[in-house]
């Protein structure tokens, strides 16, 4: 079975979002794009979200964002939170 892997642009406006509301002087983020793969001859689909990864000296944070989505997968705590808690998180870690 072929597969047809793409790319997902990065949605501009949160990364210009979070530069703004966040505190980034003592983090590190990381924004890598999402993918879609498509299987070959049949209609399936999975879309592989995009990831922003966060790290200060002490911890990381590594968290889970579908295309056109508010919502904010955090995988270590098994969490789904809004935009404006996520923005919340990454200033507290800022202050750590």
């Amino acid at each position: 079975m072929n597969l047809a892997v793409g790319n997902l642009e990065f949605p501009c406006d949160i990364i210009k979002k979070l530069k703004m509301k966040v505190n980034t002087n003592n983090l590190n983020i990381e924004f890598i794009s999402g993918h879609i793969i498509k299987f070959e001859k049949t209609n399936l689909t999975i879309r592989d979200p995009h990831k922003n990864i966060v790290s200060n000296s002490k911890y990381t944070l590594i968290a889970l964002q579908y295309e056109k989505d508010n919502k904010i997968y955090i995988s270590h705590s098994n969490i789904i939170v809004s935009f404006t808690k996520f923005t919340k998180i990454l200033n507290t870690m800022s202050k750590v």
